[in-house]
Formats: structure tokens, sequence, C-alpha cells
């Protein structure tokens, strides 16, 4: 395990309620799907966003039941797109479906946990092999630009900032790798990404080293040297995997999340 994450002294204080409220998973769920939403939302996607909005407060850290029924009554829907959302949420490894007993939400042992940034780490050293040919130096230096007012200001605890500067550094490589299959592949793992960086943003500390690998990331590919990219994403990728295992045997639950 990293040193670099130190857990209960770096941690801010509060719950999951009131450091990530709704407002703040309504602006994550922009950032991760806005691009692929249809100008006229269906009913399932309706009612996606929202089961997806309350799967994520509850961040993976307990088992609770999603009943379609009590869903559908509370969102002024039939059960039907309800259970195409919840199927949806399956797919995307958020939510379990159980013949007998229905709809939980997932938690995650460290194995769990290895193998999603395992996977993780090497789409998106593809995705930058792929995508350094076609990023332009003002697309890299823009973002350098934003990471440094973001670090600036971390003593406020930006979240919301850290969040958008984070998915869309990433959002960059992946969609200029000009891969739709790789492209695809890491939307699916996007929605447990997003649930773990929000565990990871009560640590101002790690916010810290998240930009710091942002920055290394961006001046290698701005000077051409892909290979150096490539292993500080690497190391980026093992850092934040890092900072999740640690918060498991920090809260003392044995396995997980």
């Amino acid at each position: 395990m990293t040193s670099n994450f130190t857990g209960a002294d770096d941690r801010k204080k509060g719950t999951v309620a009131e450091i990530f409220d709704e407002s703040l998973c309504a602006e994550l769920f922009t950032l991760l799907w806005g691009q692929e939403r249809t100008a006229l939302p269906t009913v399932v996607d309706h009612a996606y966003e929202e089961i997806w909005k309350r799967v994520i407060m509850i961040g993976g850290s307990k088992e609770q039941r999603l009943s379609d029924v009590i869903l559908a009554e509370q969102l002024g829907i039939s059960r039907t797109p309800v259970r195409q959302a919840l199927e949806r949420l399956v797919q995307e490894g958020l939510v379990r479906s159980d013949p007998r007993r229905g709809f939980w939400t997932c938690t995650y042992t460290a194995q769990d946990i290895r193998e999603i940034y395992e996977i993780r780490s090497a789409l998106e050293v593809l995705a930058v092999h792929l995508a350094a040919p076609r990023l332009s130096q003002d697309e890299l230096k823009a973002q350098l630009a934003t990471l440094y007012a973001v670090r600036a200001d971390l003593d406020t605890h930006p979240v919301l900032r850290f969040l958008q500067i984070d998915i869309r550094f990433h959002t960059l490589i992946t969609r200029a790798s000009n891969n739709g299959r790789l492209i695809h592949s890491l939307s699916l793992l996007r929605s447990q990404h997003s649930m773990f960086q929000m565990q990871d943003t009560y640590y101002p500390q790690r916010m810290e080293i998240a930009l710091n690998d942002h920055e290394r990331i961006l001046l290698a590919l701005l000077a051409g040297n892909v290979d150096e990219a490539v292993t500080c994403l690497a190391k980026h990728i093992r850092h934040a995997m890092d900072g999740v295992l640690a918060d498991i045997f920090l809260e003392g639950k044995e396995g997980i999340l």
C-alpha cells in the first residue's frame, strides 16, 4: 500500500450526504453522460438517471434493496421503465439482480476493486497511445491551465471543480482515441469509477495527488513523450486504486467497500 494515502487525519469531516448532496450527484451525472443524452429523453432515461443518483449516493458501502414498485411510485411512472433502468444499472455493475430477491445495490470486495482498476489501466493506456497523435497542443494547454487554477484553490476543497477537471481530462483522452469499442468499454466502467472517485474527494490530499498526476501526463504529452505519458497514467490509476483500497482497511471493513 502506498504511503500517499494517509487516512483519517486527511479526511474531511461529514457524511456522504453532507458532502455529496443530490445536486452534486446531478452535476456528476451530467459530466459523465451529458454528451450522450438525447434531445428527447425517454421515461427509461429519466428513471435511469434518478436511480443512478440514488445508487451513487449510497456509495457501495452497503447492500440495499431497490424495489421497482416503490421506485415507480416515487418517480410517478410505471414499473416497466423502472425495471428497464435497473437492468441497465446491472449491466454497469452498480446493481445486481436476484431472481428471488429482486434488485440490490452492489458492494465491492478488494478483489473487485483491483480488477476494475486493472481493466481501466489497460484500456486507458491503450487510449493514450491512440489519442496522442490526435490531441492538439491547444487542447492540452487548456487542460493544464484549468488544472493549475483548481490546484491553487485546493484549500477551499473544490469538489465539483475537481470532478469536472478529472472527468473532462479522461474523457478527452478516451474520445481522442477514436476507437468506438474502446470508448464503449471504458464507458461501462464510468459509474463504478465515479462512485469510488466521490469517496476519494473526502481527502484533499488525494485530490492534490490526482492533479499532480494529471500535470505529469499533460506535460509528457505536450513534449511528445508518449511513453512517459503512459507510465504516468498507469501510476495515476494505481494511486486511485490504492486510495480506494486504503478506505476499505481504514474503516475496518473486511474487504468490502
